[in-house]
C-alpha cells in the first residue's frame, strides 16, 4: 500500500517543504489593496489545494515504486524531477548561508526573567491546552545580552538598548498586559529605547492605545519606527499617537549621539513593504559608529550597504508558532526561517531579530513575547 511506502511519505514531505516555501512569499507578503486575511488565507488555500490536485494525480500515476518511475508520462517525471531540484536547492541555499555567509555573534546572556509567572491573563484558545498545547501569549520574557561589535568604538562600550517591537495592541494584546510590558521594559533603565513597528493592526486601537506608552525617559532618548500594520491602520495617525507619548519617529532619518567626544548615528528606515523609500538620507550619515533600525529583517541588505555596525529589526515575531526541532514553518521575509529571530552577522554587520509582543492568531508556541536589553561592547 501507498501510505506504508516510506517514498510517497518522503515526496510529501518535499512537497510540504515546497508549500511552506511558497507560502511564505506569496501569502504573507500582503498588498495593501487588499485587505491582509483575505490575501493571506485566499493564496495559502489556493496553494494548499493546487499541491493536493498535483499530489493525488501523481498518485493515480505512479504507485512511488523507483524502478516503475521511466514508465511514468513525461510530465509527471518533469513534476517529479523539478520537486526534487527545488528542495535540493533549499537545501544547498540553506547550508552554503549556514556555513559560509553567517558568521557566529558571540553574544553572551547576561539576565533572564518570567515576570508574569504563573500566567496573569485569561488565554484565548483555552482548548489549546487539551491538546497539550503550550499557548505562551502572555509568558512574557525579559532578556539582557551583550554583544560584542567589530569595529565598535571604545566611547561608546557599554552603550545599553532596550528594544520592544510588534506590540499588535487590540483585542488580545491588552491594556494589562501591554502595562506590564511597559513596566517591565522602563525597570531596564538603558541609555535609549528603540520601539521597531506594529504597534497595532487595526485603526480603531490606536486612540485606545494612547498614553499606555508615555513616560519613557533614557538619556540618549526614545525612538519608534512604524511598521506595515502601522501603515495599513493609519500611519500618520499612528506617528502623531507616538509623538504624543514621547517617542521620536524615524522614517528614513538620521539623529546624531555624542558621548566622549564620538558621534554615533541613528538611523531609522521607514517599512519596508508600505514606507517610503528613500534612503538618502541614510546613506550620507556619518558617525564613529552606526545602528539602523529598521522594521523588517530584510532590510539588512542596506544594513550592509550603510556599513552600520548594527541592525535591530522585528516583524517576524520569532515564527510565533514553532514546533520542536523543525521551529518555525512561517517566517515572512525573503530569507525564511533564516531570520526568524536572535543574532547573526555577515560582513561584519550585525543583525538582531527581535520576536515581538504579539500577533495573530494569538497564540505562541515555544515562542515568548520578549522584551530585550543590549549591552554593546567593543569587539
Amino acid at each position: 500500500m501507498m501510505l506504508f511506502n516510506p517514498y510517497f511519505w518522503f515526496f510529501l514531505f518535499c512537497q510540504f517543504l515546497i508549500f511552506v516555501y511558497i507560502v511564505n512569499r506569496v501569502s504573507f507578503h500582503p498588498r495593501r489593496i487588499i485587505p491582509e486575511g483575505f490575501w493571506v488565507v485566499l493564496w495559502t488555500l489556493f496553494f494548499a489545494a493546487l499541491e493536493t490536485f498535483f499530489i493525488i494525480r501523481l498518485a493515480h500515476a505512479w504507485d512511488f515504486d523507483p524502478e516503475s518511475f521511466m514508465g511514468l508520462p513525461v510530465q509527471w517525471k518533469v513534476f517529479v524531477a523539478a520537486s526534487a531540484l527545488w528542495v535540493l536547492f533549499m537545501a544547498v541555499n540553506h547550508l552554503e548561508w549556514h556555513w559560509f555567509r553567517v558568521q557566529k555573534v558571540p553574544a553572551h546572556m547576561t539576565r533572564q526573567a518570567f515576570p508574569n509567572h504563573p500566567p496573569r491573563f485569561k488565554l484565548p484558545l483555552a482548548f489549546l491546552e487539551k491538546l497539550f498545547i503550550d499557548n505562551q501569549l502572555y509568558d512574557l520574557e525579559v532578556v539582557e545580552y551583550e554583544v560584542p561589535l567589530p569595529g565598535w568604538p571604545e566611547a561608546f562600550s557599554g552603550l545599553s538598548i532596550v528594544q520592544v517591537s510588534d506590540i499588535h495592541f487590540g483585542k488580545y494584546i491588552h491594556k494589562d498586559f501591554l502595562r506590564m510590558v511597559v513596566e517591565e521594559a522602563k525597570k531596564l533603565k538603558p541609555d535609549l529605547y528603540t520601539f521597531t513597528g506594529d504597534f497595532v493592526s487595526f485603526a480603531k486601537d490606536i486612540p485606545a492605545m494612547r498614553g499606555l506608552l508615555r513616560g519613557f525617559k533614557a538619556p540618549l532618548g526614545a525612538y519608534a519606527l512604524l511598521g506595515n500594520h502601522d501603515h495599513w491602520a493609519d500611519g500618520p495617525g499612528m506617528r502623531k499617537a507616538l509623538e504624543d507619548d514621547g517617542f521620536r519617529v524615524l522614517q528614513n532619518e538620521v539623529v546624531y549621539l555624542k558621548r566622549k567626544g564620538k558621534t554615533l548615528a541613528l538611523l531609522g528606515v521607514d517599512d519596508l513593504w508600505e514606507g517610503k523609500k528613500n534612503e538618502a538620507p541614510l546613506l550620507a550619515a556619518k558617525g564613529d559608529a552606526k545602528i539602523l533600525l529598521a522594521h523588517q529583517p530584510d532590510h539588512f541588505y542596506l544594513a550592509k550597504k550603510l556599513g552600520v555596525n548594527l541592525q535591530i529589526s522585528g516583524h517576524c515575531h520569532g515564527g510565533q508558532i514553532c514546533f520542536p526541532v523543525i521551529g518555525p514553518l512561517i517566517v515572512p521575509t525573503v530569507q525564511g526561517r533564516k531570520y526568524a529571530a536572535g543574532f547573526m552577522r555577515e560582513k561584519g554587520v550585525t543583525l538582531f531579530i527581535h520576536r515581538g509582543i504579539g500577533g495573530f492568531p494569538p497564540i505562541r508556541t515555544l515562542c515568548r513575547p520578549q522584551v530585550v536589553k543590549l549591552v554593546l561592547k567593543s569587539a
